[in-house]
């Protein structure tokens, strides 16, 4: 599993990435967040191609790295929101801050379009057919960004064990009862964004109507992180340093 740490001291932070992204890609979204910040590739993305797994799974990972550094603040992203949900239901008291961006799913299987668009790109990746995984991508970003196309398309094609999160998490749910989350002890920023089929932001609203202390911040169009980079960055640095 790639590992990186940067800074030093207390607090110690984790970081989640999303599915089909990297520990580079997370990096900025802690940029000047004091003390130490550890990021970690989760399991499919960093070569290695493993059995069909489920966020519980990921819940596990983030536990272990989590334990292993001391940390007691956390970021999820997309597929790491889930995989921070599902580790928080069993152990709300884990974390005192928390940071989820885009989360995706709670506690209700994924039956929209999202799903089907999913399965498209895991076929696509399983056949390493480019030029589907490049239109895939495409559709994905917005047009301002349409030189990230072909990095983002080898990036997804070099790491097969990608195909098996798309498989595997769209037919599971992060928790299997939100309410379980009503015992969560840390003060939590969501994070959502209008317009994001893969992460829609009444998500967001529903996991905020359940915790006790959590703040709701949504962005008025997708891709914040490419668009308002420096508005989201603000956000989680402010409340990560308070």
């Amino acid at each position: 599993m790639g590992l990186i740490v940067t800074g030093s001291g207390s607090p110690v932070t984790v970081a989640a990435h999303g599915l089909g992204a990297s520990i580079a890609e997370t990096r900025p979204l802690l940029s000047g967040v004091t003390g130490t910040r550890v990021f970690y590739a989760a399991r499919g993305h960093d070569g290695d191609v493993p059995e069909p797994f489920t966020y519980r799974d990921l819940g596990q990972d983030l536990l272990r790295i989590a334990d292993a550094h001391g940390a007691t603040r956390v970021l999820g992203v997309s597929m790491g929101s889930g995989a921070l949900w599902s580790l928080l239901a069993e152990q709300p008291t884990r974390f005192e801050r928390v940071v989820t961006y885009l989360p995706g799913a709670l506690d209700r299987p994924r039956a929209d379009d999202a799903v089907t668009r999913l399965a498209a790109l895991a076929t696509a990746l399983e056949q390493g057919d480019e030029p589907a995984v490049q239109r895939w991508v495409a559709q994905e970003l917005p047009e301002e960004a349409a030189a990230h196309v072909p990095a983002r398309t080898a990036w997804l094609l070099a790491n097969p064990g990608i195909a098996v999160a798309v498989r595997s998490l769209p037919v599971v749910t992060p928790v299997p009862d939100r309410s379980a989350l009503g015992a969560v002890s840390a003060d939590v920023l969501v994070v959502a964004q209008e317009g994001d089929p893969l992460h829609p932001a009444q998500v967001a609203r529903d996991l905020v109507a359940v915790l006790p202390k959590a703040r709701l911040v949504v962005f008025d169009r997708p891709h914040a992180l490419l668009r308002e980079r420096a508005r989201l960055r603000a956000l989680v640095q402010e409340f990560l340093n308070d």
